[in-house]
């Protein structure tokens, strides 16, 4: 009897030990796998640089260079993505307008379109439902998608330079440099610029709400017309 006794306390330490052992061991596992896995990150953007633009009146945000497009859209009460390596200016066309940027009534259709910047480039499609003011802009982004300060730098005037490069904010390891795809939302009556990156949800950009869905090889862009409502009710009701 004291025997069998003896046997089963050495047993049961035996299996305390044993447990002891195996929760000390995966305690070990857990902290050193979540020290793996832990990577602090940081807001970034790309370092500022000085604008090589001679003539700020020929600036392709805020000047008239006939290349740029902007001295056009900027008639329109509307938002517009730019792809900025290659400057490419899409006007979302949230509402009806006409070329003068004098709002229209209803064109009694939508439109669908589809437009790149090149081979390899970023690519475009649109879906516009400009009747009830909502527009849709999915990109493509091409293997030439992560923002070059210098193809800008001798387009874009001091203050607009440094407004894209601080709209192209990122989050990254504190080792890493900021890669910033090279896409801003605009907004064509005030010209400020909004981060489309893989962590930005989406904007209340005046009378606009947008919505930003990112994936892996691209981003849709939603825009919806939505005033603001005065006791429940839209103005003049």
């Amino acid at each position: 009897m004291k025997k069998g006794y003896v046997g089963l306390l050495a047993c049961a330490s035996g299996i305390l030990i044993g447990l002891g052992i195996s929760r000390l061991d995966l305690t070990g596992y857990l902290e050193k796998t979540q020290e793996q896995e832990y990577h602090p990150v940081e807001r970034k953007v790309p370092e500022s640089v000085e604008s090589k633009l001679k003539d700020p009146k020929q600036c392709w945000l805020c000047g008239s260079d006939e290349r740029s497009m902007m001295d056009y859209f900027r008639k329109f009460d509307d938002l517009g993505v730019i792809c900025t390596n290659h400057w490419y200016v899409m006007d979302m066309h949230i509402r009806n307008h006409d070329e003068d940027g004098n709002l229209t009534g209803p064109q009694g259709n939508g439109h669908m379109g589809y437009t790149g910047t090149g081979e390899g480039d970023c690519f475009f499609h649109t879906e516009q439902m400009s009747d009830y003011g909502i527009s849709e802009v999915s990109v493509d982004y091409g293997e030439d998608s992560i923002f070059d300060v210098k193809k800008v730098q001798n387009h874009l005037c001091q203050e607009c330079l440094d407004k894209l490069v601080e709209s192209m904010e990122v989050f990254c390891e504190e080792t890493q440099k900021p890669k910033p795809r090279d896409l801003v939302l605009v907004d064509f009556q005030t010209l400020e610029l909004y981060a489309i990156q893989e962590h930005n949800a989406g904007y209340f950009i005046r009378d606009y709400y947008v919505e930003i869905e990112s994936e892996e090889d691209g981003v849709e862009v939603k825009a919806f017309y939505c005033p603001k409502l005065n006791n429940g009710k839209k103005d003049g009701e």
